[in-house]
């Protein structure tokens, strides 16, 4: 636990390469006008030398023609003679190589582009495209990144990386046709509004409608968590069985991530009448999914032993976050006794942090998770409320939007760390801008969870790894078989609406999981097999009496009237299981 390792200093030399880039044409100016100056000195002292006094645009004129290598001299030249006549014919052709790299440069780009294929897009270069295209990069991956402002700071940290940069409008279904979106793999939408995300994944679905093999993954990002949430419903329905759209929002996922990294209820005992007791400060979009999260983290864990979780809210609204909360959440009233401290951060009973002590003085709060949108706030308020908890031994996280070091952040090193032992950084962007953690957004939780059941239960019936090469953890999992358990949870929409059913994203955790009668399972089973020969036939399997995973033949692909019963239940198993899968990942059935 604790902040994440920093990454290590470039190297001089890369970072000589990264400043020369940065100011390539001022260096090329200066570089010119050295050679001009040597040029005239040397001109100036050759000619005194041979006893001429030519006029100085006469000696001027002889040094332009250094460049061309026209000039001759007789005799001995000085040194800054010698020097300039080296040094002009070789900065004029390399400043003609730049000045056509800069003309022809997007033309290179869409050349090279033509090739390309399995690539990464990445739409909106602000600080979660910048780190996701280091990311990619870092793992190999072929990236190209549009971006609409071509002043944009990042573009040449960007190109510095490996990245093909475009600049111009992401929603331009032209522009998408160059990048060859309907060859990618992954199509990531960054941009700082929520509206053009959302079109991004309606042109980029356009564009891939005809798109064979693989599925393609477009990935949108929406701020407003509210919406995110509601537009997850779309995820399932979305596209055809080639198209795959998956909403994120760093807010909910950082979240997630803050509560692993810093458990609330790790050092509270079962066996004791204590109870965990959270301190939030700042219930904005991630204060109140960290509020949600432990919620029902505490409440599936079994809220040791029936104790209720207390959280305090510190906000300025804090009385309509909390009866908001426990309207839309109506298990968390509850679980949980939510306390509000309307508060102004600035203030002088903020600073008092009175809401951290009972009565006698004494304090029982577990953990602080300091969530204000601004970094400088939010850093302020955590040391306030370390100078009040100092001798308390309580962790304070405080949210940045970067990671950028404790030790930097507060200026100090070394052995005076040990006085801020229990405040943390937790940077947002670094944490949730992953490759892993973006990936695994519905369909990667479902497809997880897929595997594991199937896994399980071939087990019981006494299947090993050995007699069945699938039978692994999925991080060991083959990407063909993890795809084809993606493709599986992209079907599930439509097996439920045949047989009357639709899904929608839902806060009732008590919702209990649809019984699928025994027709519906066989038709849904049914449905399930045939889209796993489709699957297979497309990927080149072919039927034969035994298995084998690399000649691609398998005795299942046949039609269900012919299935053996034993292949028949394991599609069964699967379909019945459809309503618990959904849950996890905050999905409900109902009938239409």
């Amino acid at each position: 636990m604790g902040p994440a390792r920093p990454k290590a200093r470039p190297s001089l030399w890369k970072r000589l390469i990264r400043w020369s880039g940065n100011y390539k044409w001022p260096i090329i100016i200066l570089l010119w006008i050295v050679a001009i100056i040597l040029g005239y000195v040397g001109h100036s002292r050759y000619f005194a030398e041979i006893g001429e006094s030519p006029s100085i645009a006469e000696r001027l004129y002889r040094t332009i023609q250094l460049f061309s290598l026209e000039t001759t001299i007789s005799g001995t030249a000085g040194w800054e003679l010698q020097v300039a006549r080296y040094m002009m014919p070789i900065l004029a052709v390399y400043t003609g190589i730049q000045a056509l790299a800069s003309i022809f440069r997007e033309q290179f780009q869409l050349l090279r582009l033509r090739f390309l294929k399995d690539h990464i897009i990445i739409c909106g270069l602000g600080r979660k495209g910048l780190l996701l295209s280091r990311e990619f990069r870092e793992q190999g991956e072929r990236v190209v990144v549009i971006e609409q402002d071509g002043n944009n700071s990042t573009l040449e940290l960007c190109k510095e990386n490996g990245s093909t940069v475009l600049v111009g409008n992401a929603v331009d279904k032209e522009l998408l046709r160059n990048v060859r979106v309907h060859r990618a793999k992954y199509i990531i939408s960054v941009c700082g509004n929520d509206g053009i995300n959302a079109e991004v994944a309606v042109r980029a679905r356009e564009l891939t409608r005809d798109r064979k093999g693989r599925a393609f993954s477009c990935l949108v990002h929406i701020t407003d968590i509210r919406l995110s949430r509601l537009l997850r419903e779309r995820e399932l329905g979305m596209g055809g069985h080639t198209f795959r759209l998956e909403f994120f929002n760093v807010f909910e996922s950082g979240a997630r991530v803050l509560l692993d990294e810093y458990p609330p209820f790790d050092t509270v005992d079962s066996d004791t009448s204590s109870r965990p007791h959270l301190v939030v400060v700042g219930v904005g979009r991630m204060g109140e999914r960290v509020v949600v999260n432990a919620t029902r983290n505490w409440r599936d864990s079994g809220g040791a032993h029936g104790k209720r979780l207390c959280i305090t809210l510190v906000d300025k609204e804090a009385e309509k976050i909390k009866e908001s909360l426990y309207i839309r959440y109506p298990q968390m009233e509850m679980t949980c006794d939510l306390t509000a401290e309307q508060t102004e951060i600035e203030s002088t009973d903020f600073e008092k942090a009175s809401f951290l002590f009972d009565s006698q003085g004494h304090s029982d709060v577990s953990i602080i998770y300091i969530c204000l949108d601004d970094d400088s706030n939010a850093l302020g308020a955590g040391l306030t409320l370390h100078q009040r908890t100092r001798n308390l031994n309580i962790p304070i996280v405080v949210r940045m939007t970067r990671d950028a070091g404790l030790a930097k952040l507060l200026g100090v090193d070394g052995d005076e760390l040990k006085e801020f032992t229990n405040l943390h950084a937790f940077g947002l962007l670094d944490r949730t801008c992953t490759l892993d953690l973006l990936l695994g957004c519905t369909y990667e939780i479902m497809a997880r969870t897929i595997h594991e059941n199937y896994v399980l239960k071939e087990m019981e019936k006494g299947f090993t790894t050995e007699m069945n090469p699938s039978l692994v953890p999925w991080k060991e999992l083959p990407e063909n078989l993890k795809e084809s358990n993606r493709s599986q949870a992209k079907h599930i929409r439509f097996k439920l609406e045949a047989i009357g059913y639709g899904v929608t994203i839902t806060n009732d955790w008590d919702a209990q999981p649809v019984e699928f009668s025994p027709a519906e399972v066989e038709l849904m089973a049914k449905m399930e097999h045939e889209r796993f020969i489709e699957e297979r036939f497309r990927e080149g399997w072919k039927y034969d009496i035994t298995k084998n995973l690399k000649k691609k033949t398998s005795p299942t692909l046949i039609p269900w009237s012919e299935l053996p019963e034993e292949e028949r239940e394991k599609d069964r198993d699967a379909v019945r299981g459809i309503s618990q899968l959904l849950a996890k990942a905050c999905f409900q059935v109902y009938r239409l």
